[in-house]
């Protein structure tokens, strides 16, 4: 950690408006190859409801519990087992566009959770004398949580640059209709 700084840039109670706001970030980057950015998501579940809903959309995602892990293929069908199971700890990578607006379903009622887009190509800003940025950088997208995993009351969008890369930030909010919101935290 610390390679980058975590620029907020958008501040909301709702989670649909996070993920869209992520999602348009992640529409900034330069693309190469393939162009797909899958985010991964990791969230806290105590609900038997969710953790089942979570196991059929992310069949192969970890399911964490205290020292223990279950892949989720593995997680009980039996809502007391798995009820004696919980809290359980997510873990999912690469989640689809075609599944994204589901892991919505997932996060709401979380207790916190995160989709991080990771190693994003930002393009170079020429009227800024910024090159291209890649390496560490990327979106963040937090829910009752800041960029470092503690405990916040909302959920919000970090853009990662590059320590003191303010402009950058700052011009990749704007592509999305936003602008920095608070001061910089430690990043990637």
């Amino acid at each position: 950690m610390g390679n980058t700084q975590a620029y907020p840039i958008y501040h909301a109670f709702d989670v649909a408006s996070i993920v869209s706001v992520a999602s348009a970030l992640v529409q900034c980057r330069e693309v190469h190859g393939a162009g797909t950015a899958y985010p991964a998501l990791d969230a806290e579940l105590r609900d038997v409801d969710v953790a089942l809903k979570a196991r059929g959309l992310f069949p192969e995602a970890r399911f964490l519990h205290r020292c223990s892990g279950f892949w989720g293929t593995e997680l009980p069908d039996d809502a007391g087992v798995l009820a004696g199971l919980l809290p359980v700890e997510l873990t999912a990578e690469e989640v689809g566009e075609d599944i994204l607006s589901e892991a919505v379903e997932v996060l709401r009622p979380a207790v916190w959770g995160q989709l991080a887009w990771m190693g994003l190509t930002w393009p170079a800003i020429p009227e800024l004398d910024l090159g291209p940025e890649y390496a560490r950088t990327g979106v963040q997208a937090c829910f009752n949580i800041d960029a470092n995993h503690e405990p916040m009351t909302g959920h919000t969008v970090y853009v990662h640059v590059y320590p003191g890369d303010e402009d950058r930030a700052r011009n990749l909010a704007r592509l999305v209709g936003k602008d920095i919101i608070g001061p910089p935290e430690h990043g990637w």
